[in-house]
């Protein structure tokens, strides 16, 4: 019983530390690709603006819910083999107004070797539904504006 309330106690006072002082923990990030420290990056701030009352139910973030990206559907390959990479890319692009994507192998492995692939990526902006193909070795950015 003495180890929960302890518990308790340290998860009240962690929450009530980062509220106060919403710093990054940078040194998490050393070492990480640009992809991986931005995707940490949005996590901490979208945590830290959870515990600060921010969740769902608060509407005071409508103008700007309605220009972020929100990925629908993501896949790479070629046609004869392609793989679903929607998870992966949501996780890094979702929330965002612009999102700077480069397609390759680095999504979800080589599903069609030898031959050349594209990224086919659909997503939500304002409540359109837009769709862009990127080929691989190539960039495009996601913009919701």
């Amino acid at each position: 019983m003495m180890k929960l309330k302890l518990c308790c106690a340290l998860v009240l006072l962690s929450s009530t530390v980062i509220a106060a002082d919403p710093r990054m923990p940078e040194q998490m990030l050393r070492g990480k690709n640009s992809q991986y420290q931005d995707g940490f990056r949005d996590g901490f701030r979208e945590a830290v603006r959870m515990m600060n009352g921010g969740g769902h139910g608060n509407n005071n973030n409508n103008g700007n819910k309605n220009r972020e990206i929100r990925i629908s559907r993501a896949t790479y390959g070629a046609s004869r083999g392609s793989c679903d990479f929607t998870q992966r890319l949501a996780r890094s692009a979702n929330g965002r107004t612009a999102y700077e994507f480069k397609a390759g192998n680095q999504w979800c492995g080589d599903p069609a070797d030898g031959r050349k692939k594209t990224a086919k990526i659909e997503y939500f902006c304002r409540g359109d539904l837009k769709k862009t193909e990127v080929r691989e070795g190539s960039s495009a950015t996601l913009r919701c504006r």
